[in-house]
């Protein structure tokens, strides 16, 4: 599927957020409408740092209370790792689930039956914190004290598991593991189920979490902005000059893709119609410099307006990937490349600088193009302030706008070179 058209077989029909900037879909659309960064200091994230960086209170964008209490009984979630708990949160939501109300009161289930219902969810690094919690008890007592209660967790498909076996689906199952590009490529998994005509309905999306083990090697290998500690603000620079890498975040975000050519469960949102994909020979941690290095992002990104039948000037909204860093460049070399003359009128903005940047960050910006086609309107550009030519286009949007948005673009480049492109279409 590097180039498949998917208009008008796949709608999504629902969309489940749990992340900085909201809890909910409610919350989060508010919060973007608001152009508010969710930001907050943590001294618990600094702990696993060299002991003279030990006790800083780090900017980062934390997820907090996210109402697992009232969606998970208590006795699942005592057992349950946080990151499928926020998981199946944003799931229930996105299926239209009420707390307390079992999952097969959901529309999806009674339209399609469990057994048509698919789920598929991306991944940057699992859960992280069980399995540094399983690692660590081996190392310092031995296999005996490894505990066979956490180990079922290590592993990276522990939360697409526990959430099909807590809301009873039955359809396929499937995880994927490719850095900044496992949500993208989740999505168009399910579209290709759907497609397939392998299930009717699939929940969709991503998930990573923040832990200080995080923190660290994320400090190891210099792609944390060095003012995390120091800076009066959240250091997050998207689209400038002096943007010196990310402020970490994290966070889940499904949605519910259904077969747009037989009974839907509930209205649609927005038509996902094209995907595209391509690959460059980058390095495998952090970002290169533009040019070659992203040559065939632009090449993704021609794919999937192939495959939704649509020209570069017919897209109204990019919703960018600006965090901060030198993907900035390489993804404003690439939208040049791909969108020719509409890429210096066509409306671009990033909400990273809102909720920070974690593996599957796309799922918020995800949510933003929703958000986008649904109210007509363009999220801003936060902590953006004096825009760099070099790394970014004259479109960029900077604070909440309304807008006439069609056809939305969402482009994905991965650390290592792979690339991902998704359009979506208005409902």
């Amino acid at each position: 599927m590097s180039s498949v058209s998917l208009l008008p077989k796949v709608a999504i029909t629902g969309l489940g957020l749990v992340t900085p900037l909201g809890a909910t879909r409610q919350a989060f659309f508010a919060g973007l409408a608001e152009g508010r960064s969710a930001f907050s200091r943590s001294v618990e994230l600094s702990s696993q740092l060299p002991s003279e960086q030990r006790g800083q209170s780090l900017w980062a964008g934390c997820v907090d209370d996210f109402g697992a209490q009232a969606h998970i009984d208590a006795g699942k979630r005592r057992r349950m790792p946080r990151l499928a708990q926020m998981c199946v949160v944003a799931a229930r939501e996105a299926l239209g689930l009420a707390p307390g109300v079992a999952p097969t009161e959901s529309a999806a289930v009674r339209t399609h039956g469990a057994d048509r219902v698919g789920v598929v969810l991306g991944t940057g690094l699992g859960g992280l914190s069980s399995t540094i919690e399983f690692v660590r008890s081996f190392i310092a007592d031995g296999m005996a004290a490894a505990s066979p209660a956490v180990f079922p967790y290590t592993v990276m498909n522990a939360s697409s598991g526990l959430l099909a076996i807590e809301l009873g689906l039955t359809g396929p199952n499937i995880t994927v593991n490719h850095r900044e590009l496992s949500l993208p490529e989740a999505i168009a998994t399910g579209a290709e189920l759907i497609a397939t005509d392998r299930a009717d309905a699939v929940l969709c999306g991503g998930c990573d979490e923040l832990s200080p083990w995080l923190v660290h090697g994320l400090s190891q290998m210099s792609l944390l902005s060095p003012d995390l500690a120091s800076a009066e603000r959240p250091p997050i620079h998207p689209y400038e000059a002096r943007g010196q890498g990310i402020v970490p975040g994290e966070g889940a975000v499904v949605v519910l893709l259904e077969r747009a050519d037989r009974t839907l469960s509930g209205p649609a949102l927005a038509y996902l119609s094209g995907v595209g994909r391509a690959g460059d020979h980058r390095a495998r941690v952090g970002w290169s410099a533009a040019g070659a290095a992203s040559s065939e992002a632009g090449a993704a990104i021609t794919k999937s307006l192939q495959a939704a039948g649509l020209t570069a000037d017919q897209i109204d909204y990019v919703a960018g990937a600006g965090n901060g860093s030198s993907l900035d460049e390489m993804e404003t070399s690439a939208l040049r490349q791909a969108l020719g003359p509409a890429a210096e009128h066509v409306a671009i903005s990033s909400v990273i600088g809102q909720c920070g940047e974690w593996q599957t960050s796309a799922g918020v910006r995800l949510g933003a193009a929703l958000w986008s086609l649904c109210a007509q309107k363009v999220p801003g550009t936060v902590h953006c302030e004096a825009p760099d030519p070099g790394r970014s286009l004259p479109g960029l949007v900077l604070s909440p706008r309304d807008a006439l948005v069609r056809h939305v673009l969402l482009p994905t480049l991965s650390q290592g070179g792979a690339n991902v492109s998704l359009v979506l279409r208005k409902a």
